[in-house]
């Protein structure tokens, strides 16, 4: 893939993660990934996800360096499903909280064809509240 297309994802995932927190103030959750999810992208090709994940690490760490945006795990998933999703991979926007109690702490992540996607904690400990785009197992009515 040439190098001016990746340089262009890049900069468009650093302006959809900056400009997340306002569209957040302004949509329901559900309606937010909606607007996220593109109606039809082909399915991606075996293999083909690991240049989008090159892609996708170099603007979160873009992000990081910035000191005005915030670098919480909602953000971060919201942005990565959008991306992924825009890439044809099967994701899933997930936010959980933690077993423990909710006052302890809550968690969001993606997974791609159903598994952690770039995700360092331990998710065991959580107890999952909300998927999108949910399925017939999953019994939340957040989104529909």
């Amino acid at each position: 893939m040439p190098i001016v297309v990746r340089a262009c994802r890049v900069a468009e995932l650093v302006a959809l993660r900056l400009a997340l927190p306002l569209w957040l103030e302004t949509k329901p959750l559900d309606h937010l990934l909606a607007s996220l999810t593109p109606a039809a992208v082909a399915p991606r090709a075996e293999g083909e996800l690991p240049p989008f994940r090159r892609d996708l690490l170099r603007a979160e760490r873009a992000v990081a360096h910035l000191p005005w945006a915030s670098t919480t795990c909602l953000y971060r998933a919201l942005a990565r499903y959008a991306f992924l999703r825009r890439t044809g991979a099967d994701a899933t926007f997930v936010m959980a909280v933690d077993k423990r109690g909710i006052a302890e702490h809550g968690h969001a992540w993606v997974e791609v064809d159903g598994t952690p996607f770039e995700e360092p904690d331990d998710l065991t400990r959580y107890t999952v509240t909300f998927r999108y785009p949910p399925t017939a197992s999953d019994g939340n009515v957040g989104a529909s």
